[in-house]
């Protein structure tokens, strides 16, 4: 499934490159970003070792729009040099093509995409390894289509599919992919209702170790109420069912293990915006298809806070907190970042990051904690 899809990637972008010269209104954006970091705990274990790390992030975008369509296609590479862990030095690239289309009563979209990345840079919103040398290899393809079906009334179909192969037998090869229902209504300018139903399908294999299957259901009801001009609040809460076959393999014979769960979803969220400061928080509990062939239940915490001194300089803090339900091992995640932004000339910015890492792994009482900074200029040509 792999290789074809990523075949079709490479003939659309085929196509894309080739329509360019006849099209002469696709818009080019170049930009460079390179960062400077130091981390105090690089491997986020109680022994801590420190680093250097540099990077630098070439990134072209190819922009098409007009009053009913618009595409645009991203390319980077991000390269990594660490100056005392050269195993984990990389060279990441990553495509993006996104596209929309609207009509009088219709919106359509498909966004798809292939990036490479090591493992340990979501070691904290996965199962925490941190000192694997792995690259994960991610495909995805999310088509969707909202409709108005009345004046009042919204009706959106999407479809989702991710795939991603790791080059080490750590973590087990996944797909996921995920058929969903979206029904929005007007009840007035400041409050609609939401209900949404999904079915998703999520498969692993770690070669000569284990394989699971789980089909899963999420269903929920809602609200999107603005409250003011500068205050929208929107919120949900629902139910999911999970059926999983996990084998395991502990040598010559064959484990099978069936598994069904239930539990509840929710969401709530607050976004305040008005002149110079720019604030949302996020509170959800949700499913997480992980790298170890288990759809797991999370909670989770966000607030992001952005402050703008004036047109050249901003600065703020993203908190975020995990807690991941585990059948072995309970996780939890902390991370704080304020930042500073400075824009030195209209096309150079400087940004200035704290960022303060811990991770709980609750089962064995074992807490680690990290420390970054970091420093980084983007360019804009």
């Amino acid at each position: 499934m792999k290789k074809t899809i990523y075949q079709i990637l490479i003939s659309l972008s085929l196509m894309i490159s080739a329509s360019l010269s006849s099209a002469a209104n696709w818009l080019a954006d170049y930009s460079f970003d390179t960062d400077v970091t130091y981390d105090d705990n690089f491997l986020m274990s109680e022994s801590e070792q420190d680093t250097w790390i540099y990077s630098v992030k070439p990134e072209v975008s190819l922009i098409y729009v007009s009053p009913v369509a618009k595409s645009q296609l991203d390319a980077k590479i991000a390269v990594k040099r660490y100056s005392e862990f050269g195993l984990f030095d990389s060279e990441d690239p990553a495509f993006d093509w996104k596209n929309s289309y609207k009509t009088e009563r219709s919106n359509w979209s498909i966004d798809l995409g292939y990036s490479e990345n090591s493992q340990r840079d979501v070691a904290e919103l996965d199962v925490g390894i941190f000192d694997a040398n792995t690259i994960v290899s991610t495909i995805y393809v999310d088509p969707s289509v909202i409709v108005d079906v009345t004046e009042r009334d919204q009706l959106g179909i999407s479809y989702s599919y991710a795939e991603r192969d790791y080059d080490d037998n750590d973590f087990s090869d996944n797909d996921n992919q995920t058929v969903g229902l979206n029904w929005q209504h007007r009840l007035n300018e400041l409050l609609r209702t939401t209900a949404t139903l999904s079915l998703s399908q999520y498969s692993a294999d770690r070669v000569a170790i284990s394989s699971n299957d789980t089909d899963y259901v999420q269903a929920t009801i809602g609200f999107i109420y603005k409250y003011s001009e500068a205050t929208t609040i929107n919120g949900s809460a629902g139910y999911f069912e999970t059926d999983s076959r996990a084998r395991f393999f502990p040598g010559p014979a064959l484990l099978i293990v069936d598994t069904e769960r239930t539990g509840t979803l929710f969401n709530l969220g607050i976004g305040y915006r008005y002149e110079k400061d720019d604030i949302s928080i996020n509170l959800s509990r949700g499913l997480y298809p992980s790298s170890q062939g288990v759809v797991e239940e999370r909670d989770s915490i966000g607030v992001d806070y952005e402050h703008q001194f004036n047109g050249r300089s901003a600065s703020g803090i993203n908190i975020s907190w995990h807690n991941t339900d585990h059948l072995v091992q309970e996780r939890e995640s902390l991370t704080l970042s304020p930042f500073y932004r400075y824009r030195l000339t209209e096309k150079l910015q400087l940004k200035t990051t704290y960022i303060f890492r811990r991770f709980d792994r609750q089962s064995t009482f074992t807490e680690v904690d990290s420390n970054r900074f970091n420093v980084g200029l983007r360019y804009s040509f």
